[in-house]
């Protein structure tokens, strides 16, 4: 992993830009394959801590893709390339799932959005799947 990436949060609307590219075509382009994404265990247990400490009550992946020169750090390789974005969620409690139900569902912390992965292709040492 390039220890030189920014590691501040995404912001929301490239986050969501990056959604919508995926959904429009990461599914089926070539040259956006993604076989896997790594995350360092330092990055997952911070992740960790925070729902351990109450924070947040989970954790939702979206699958998204790299926008050219939307995020700073990000290698010119990995640009309209798939990926993860790793988005803690808080209780919350309403129609959330757009039917009027009272139950309880996740929202997600736009303020907190994580990727900082690294994509193979290009780091595919040590994968077996």
């Amino acid at each position: 992993m390039n220890k030189e990436l920014n590691m501040e949060p995404i912001d929301p609307k490239v986050a969501k830009a990056m959604v919508v590219a995926y959904a429009k075509d990461g599914m089926t382009a070539t040259e956006s394959y993604t076989k896997a994404v790594w995350f360092p265990a330092e990055q997952i247990l911070e992740i960790a801590k925070s729902m351990s400490e109450g924070k947040y009550d989970g954790l939702r992946i979206y699958f998204a893709q790299y926008l050219e020169g939307a995020i700073e750090g990000v290698p010119k390789s990995y640009e309209g390339r798939n990926t993860l974005l790793l988005v803690p969620t808080t209780p919350g409690v309403g129609n959330g799932d757009g039917t009027g139900n009272s139950e309880e569902y996740h929202k997600d912390d736009l303020s907190n959005i994580e990727n900082r992965g690294a994509a193979c292709p290009d780091m595919c040492e040590g994968t077996s799947l």
